[in-house]
């Protein structure tokens, strides 16, 4: 089951529970501010769910040997190199992290 299949019955009711008392404050009844904690939960649990699904793939992505390239000091040669370079001919050398 995933957390989408679980957690649906609970975002059904809570829609359910929030068109209630919609329509209790539209009467003019207290409980308006039942209505916003409702949504606002509404949109935290769906919130919850696209982050979540979003990093489960994410994590298919990566190879199991591999860092998925975000390891960067690889060719850290080019930059002492380029470095060398540039002391030498005068010029300062400034390592930029974008």
């Amino acid at each position: 089951m995933t957390l989408r299949e679980s957690l649906s019955q609970t975002i059904i009711q809570l829609t359910n529970a929030a068109d209630y008392w919609s329509e209790q404050t539209l009467r003019g009844r207290t409980g308006g501010h039942h209505y916003i904690k409702i949504v606002k939960t509404i949109e935290e649990l769906k919130t919850y769910i696209i982050e979540s699904e979003r990093n489960d793939r994410e994590e298919l992505r990566l190879s199991s040997r591999s860092d998925g390239g975000l390891y960067t000091e690889t060719h850290d040669w080019v930059e002492d190199a380029l470095r060398e370079q540039a002391e030498s001919d005068g010029n300062q050398y400034v390592r930029s992290n974008s």
